[in-house]
């Protein structure tokens, strides 16, 4: 098949097609219009491509345009590098009702464009979805430990790979009845699972991304499917064979991100040659990453890309010299990353430091990676650099370990392996040039008379065990306001690190339902505007969350009678208000801009139902009221931060 021609229009031209185009044109619309009209088969839409870890051990790209009728599966053999929600037209054939024979593409707008300086590391807002056709797999608990709660969840895998940089907070929705697919159709999963997922009465546009487990299905070939993004620009959607363990979660989730997977290059005899027949390109072939094939840290690369490495993290040297690197998993000033060139101009070599911390429990070794750079998404690979007891090659290298470039551009070796450092003795045959940098720019430190600070924390950043707190500031338990009374509930929560989200709950007295969710904020004030209250006696509490855990406050009991008392403490005329101060923005509880629980676990299939009673204690996991329906919530609104706020 021939390759596709990519027309890129420059910004001025981009910027003159989309300033002409009438109200309710597209950029593709303008464009025709100036071209003469184009009358063959085209669709437009955004651009984006996805990664399957296929079950063979190989990985495989697809592209696709999101248009408005639905997701096409653009039909071609040849490589397409545009970036992730790149606004297209493509001119082609369609073949069948999602494929698309792509003959020509262009680029009619760029993808979005961050702000300027950023919020660094907004939390990720991720809904885990789990759907079925005939029997269900996953079940709801069970995921919500692995993406939050247990030691080894996602959250405090990012939590502490990232240094606390990364946050992974999120509901788990589900498991959801579908339509039976037929054969493997992601995008089919995908739509149906969305449709159920509003229908329950969720809102989309709250999550950044969305996680769709399924049963496993053999005609897939993959046991994990990503739509590849970038670190600013997240993918929004990644999928799940009827697999849910560590690497898959972490790595699909990576994708999103833009992160590639961990190779390793395995040469006869452990010693790297200039690429050829004799070496072997194992595309998970690292064993430690989960952007290969483990479930220890990320390396280096990985972490230099995402930014959680900085500053003098990473340090580039060209000259012959000592040096201290520290462990990758502590939060540290130092070298996590020993970084120097390479035979290959267009790839460096990145030494690190494992040790027995956290999620690399058991580990004690320097790791040799070879990667294009870390600035952009790189594609590193591991080498066998070290050598065992018997002589045999081996990734992890120890003390006394010698490797040299197989071009002789330089060599190093492991002097010394400490708890709190490994140092490296670094050599160019000539010497080299230049001053050792950090890749924020300045000189690294000097430490026991080796280049780098040895500054650590003592521990990996630790898993979030502290629930928060909230307390209900008005109205107060008790209060009694007149039929038809306007008020205000707002509430104050606080957290060790952050709050995700507080969700208004509501019970009517004298009735036979159970307090029942009714509104969520992910943002303070937590605030929730009350109109024409009926006349009853009604409940209110909070429950508000940080990711593993919750908090729930102590209940608020009111009555709202035309028969008030001379010396009632609530709203004495219809239309008061709370003078209550609303939370600070400034405090802990404002840090978080993250998200909500999802379904509890019910007795039965697709069913938001749980059997737990409300409780002013904080707990790990489920909520504390029970989930079901109630028609009243059209009395309260969520109050909308004001545009001052």
């Amino acid at each position: 098949m021939p390759q596709p021609r990519i027309l890129t229009l420059t910004v001025p031209l981009t910027a003159a097609l989309l300033a002409g185009c009438h109200e309710g044109d597209s950029p593709a619309d303008a464009l025709v219009a100036r071209s003469g009209g184009l009358t063959a088969p085209s669709i437009e839409g955004k651009f984006e491509a996805r990664i399957a870890s296929m079950d063979d051990g190989t990985s495989r790209i697809s592209y696709h345009v999101r248009t408005t009728d639905g997701v096409k599966d653009l039909v071609t053999d040849e490589p397409i590098e545009l970036k992730y929600e790149t606004y297209v037209r493509a001119w082609g054939e369609p073949d069948g009702d999602d494929d698309f024979v792509l003959d020509e593409l262009e680029v009619l707008a760029p993808p979005p464009t961050p702000l300027l300086d950023p919020e660094p590391y907004p939390y990720r807002r991720i809904a885990t979805v789990l759907v079925f056709w005939n029997q269900p797999g996953l079940t709801n608990a069970t995921a919500k430990e692995d993406m939050f709660i247990s030691f080894d969840s996602t959250n405090v895998f990012y939590g502490e790979n990232s240094y606390g940089k990364e946050t992974i907070a999120g509901d788990v929705f589900g498991p959801y009845q579908i339509d039976e697919p037929g054969a493997c159709n992601p995008s089919f999963i995908a739509d149906q699972g969305l449709q159920q997922f509003i229908e329950k009465g969720h809102d989309p546009d709250e999550y950044r991304q969305f996680m769709w487990h399924f049963p496993q299905m053999g005609d897939c070939g993959f046991g994990g499917l990503a739509t590849l993004g970038n670190v600013e620009n997240p993918a929004r959607d990644s999928w799940y064979n009827g697999n849910f363990g560590c690497v898959v979660r972490a790595q699909e989730i990576g994708h999103n991100y833009g992160m590639g997977h961990s190779h390793s290059w395995d040469c006869p005899n452990g010693t790297i040659v200039p690429l050829g027949d004799e070496c072997e390109h194992v595309e998970y072939g690292d064993p430690y990453d989960p952007m290969g094939g483990g479930c220890d840290h990320m390396n280096v690369t990985q972490k230099g890309y995402m930014g959680w490495l900085e500053e003098c993290n990473i340090v580039t040297t060209e000259a012959s010299g000592t040096f201290n690197v520290v462990p990758t998993e502590l939060p540290c000033d130092g070298t996590q990353a020993l970084r120097f060139p390479s035979y290959d101009e267009n790839r460096d070599y990145y030494i690190e430091y494992r040790q027995n911390y956290g999620v690399d429990a058991g580990f004690d070794a320097v790791l040799l990676h070879w990667s294009s750079g870390h600035e952009y998404s790189p594609s590193p690979y591991i080498i066998e650099a070290g050598l065992d007891e018997n002589g045999n090659s081996q990734y992890e290298m120890q003390v006394g370990d010698t490797f040299t470039d197989p071009m002789g551009t330089v060599s190093f070796t492991v002097t010394d392996m400490l708890e709190t450092h490994a140092v490296i003795d670094v050599t160019f045959p000539d010497g080299g040039s230049g001053e050792p940098t950090c890749d924020g720019g300045g000189t690294p430190a000097m430490a026991a008379g080796a280049v780098g600070s040895l500054d650590c924390a003592a521990e990996p950043f630790p898993l979030d065990e502290m629930p928060p707190t909230v307390e209900i500031t008005y109205p107060a338990d008790g209060d009694v306001f007149p039929v038809g009374a306007d008020f205000t509930i707002t509430a104050e929560a606080m957290d060790d690190r952050y709050v995700t989200e507080a969700e208004l709950y509501l019970q009517i007295i004298g009735t036979d339902d159970q307090p029942q969710p009714l509104f969520k904020l992910f943002d303070p004030p937590y605030e929730y505007d009350v109109t024409n209250i009926p006349e009853g006696e009604y409940l209110f509490g909070f429950v508000v969350r940080d990711g593993p855990n919750q908090g729930v406050s102590a209940p608020v009991t009111i009555t709202v009678t035309n028969d008030i008392p001379s010396d009632s403490s609530g709203g004495d005329e219809a239309g008061d208000s709370s003078t209550t101060d609303t939370p600070d923005p400034t405090d802990a509880s404002a840090e978080g801009t993250g998200e909500g629980s999802g379904e509890s676990t019910g007795p039965g299939i697709d069913d938001e139902t749980s059997a737990c009673e409300c409780s002013a204690e904080g707990n790990r996991g489920g909520a504390g009221f029970g989930l079901l329906g109630l028609g009243l919530g059209v009395m309260l609104r969520r109050r909308r931060r004001s545009a001052a706020n």
